[in-house]
């Protein structure tokens, strides 16, 4: 496991610049000490020290993608708040260079009394943007919302769906250089998420650097470049996306240890979808040479997963389809994707088959998830599970996950 800082390439200046950063908080057992001790002549300490981050020291070059990832309370929210100014260090330094927009508390920022117009004012100039800039990005702000019926309102009657809208689609048309994102990515309906994720992705094609943190390995794993791994305040591991977060899993897998339920650690939500939108309409294990289904085999069995989508109706877009296998003690075995292999989906209504000749792995019970995302493989349509478990029977005494290709030689005498 790498422990140490990416190497900043010497001609390029970093965007993010964060040198050994802290953060310290005091905690009083009751709101009177705090005045107790800065009385004159007071000699003892009423409060314990908390240490949110220690030692904190990276840098983000211009155009890249970091993720951050780590446990509730390990400092992530607190390193965004110091780097957003939201906060203040107690040690050390930062330095962003460019415009930056925030999207943490979105709507944090907004009069509950005042209209949405008003509030996308408010909130613009608080980003950086004077009164003239906001007009010309009005309407822009406003389409992106889909709030038009509603822009007039006090905030106050709005639902919280409605105000993240609304405080999301304000911090885009700042259009940043740096643009740092905490765990937004769920805001609205389906719908609305996809376009966020779009948004947040041309911003990527743009060159712009973005700092990413989420408790969603698998879109840190999709969207970042590089990745940040917090624990205790401080850094544990920075490194490319794929290894952080796979280092990450292990980690929380050995915290959760055995689990039988299985669906909550898979990557994605269950995602509800309207007819209209894509979805899978349903998914299968079968014997290929049968064609008919199988849920019961054994090692070097060859499957096949079936699956029957639907795209959107008046209008197909682009596609990708994955395909997971997860042992019942959330262990992620394998996975595969359409966008991976470079198979084009843009059909309205197509049957995709995978083949998995000779089936690798040994006894158990896997959970068979179907995914069904944009091109990019970003953002999740839909997640659905194959009616019935694999079961893996081996009667054979190999041990472990699966079944490698081996094979022995023996020469007689020292070579």
């Amino acid at each position: 496991m790498r422990s140490e800082n990416p190497v900043t390439a010497p001609e390029q200046t970093p965007a993010i610049e964060v040198r050994n950063l802290g953060k310290e908080y005091r905690l009083y057992g009751n709101p009177i000490h705090r005045i107790l001790e800065r009385l004159p002549g007071n000699q003892r300490q009423r409060h314990v020290k908390v240490h949110a981050l220690a030692d904190i020291d990276f840098s983000v070059n211009s155009g890249s993608t970091v993720g951050l990832v780590g446990p509730n309370g390990a400092g992530k929210s607190t390193l965004l708040k110091i780097m957003t100014g939201t906060t203040f260090p107690t040690s050390g330094s930062y330095r962003i260079r460019g415009k930056v927009a925030s999207l943490l508390e979105l709507g944090a920022g907004f009069h509950m009394d005042f209209s949405g117009r008003d509030n996308i004012f408010l909130n613009a100039s608080m980003m950086g943007l004077s009164r003239d800039e906001t007009e010309q990005k009005y309407e822009e702000i406003l389409e992106f919302s889909e709030l038009a019926s509603f822009i007039h309102a006090p905030i106050r009657t709005y639902s919280s769906g409605m105000i993240c809208r609304l405080g999301f689609s304000t911090a885009i048309a700042v259009d940043p250089d740096v643009l740092i994102i905490d765990e937004i990515l769920a805001v609205g309906d389906m719908h609305f998420q996809k376009k966020c994720v779009e948004r947040i992705w041309d911003f990527k094609e743009r060159g712009k650097t973005i700092f990413f943190c989420s408790h969603s390995l698998y879109d840190v794993r999709q969207i970042c470049d590089q990745a940040m791994w917090i624990q205790g305040g401080r850094i544990k591991m920075m490194d490319e996306a794929v290894a952080v977060t796979n280092a990450y899993a292990t980690y929380e897998k050995e915290l959760i240890g055995k689990e039988t339920d299985v669906l909550g650690k898979l990557p994605g939500e269950l995602l509800e979808t309207g007819p209209q939108g894509p979805h899978v309409v349903s998914a299968e294990v079968m014997d290929p040479h049968t064609g008919q289904p199988t849920y019961e085999v054994q090692p070097g069995a060859d499957i096949l997963v079936r699956v029957h989508f639907k795209n959107y109706e008046d209008a197909p877009v682009p596609l990708c389809l994955g395909v997971g296998f997860t042992r019942t003690d959330t262990t992620h075995c394998f996975a595969h994707t359409t966008e991976m292999d470079g198979v084009d989906l843009s059909q309205g209504e197509a049957v995709v088959d995978l083949l998995l000749p000779s089936l690798r792995l040994l006894s158990g019970e896997f959970v068979i998830a179907i995914y069904l995302m944009d091109g990019k493989g970003v953002h999740r349509f839909h997640q659905f599970l194959t009616p019935k478990n694999l079961t893996v029977m081996h009667d054979g005494k190999d041990i472990g996950l699966f079944l490698q290709d081996h094979e022995w030689k023996v020469s007689e005498g020292v070579r």
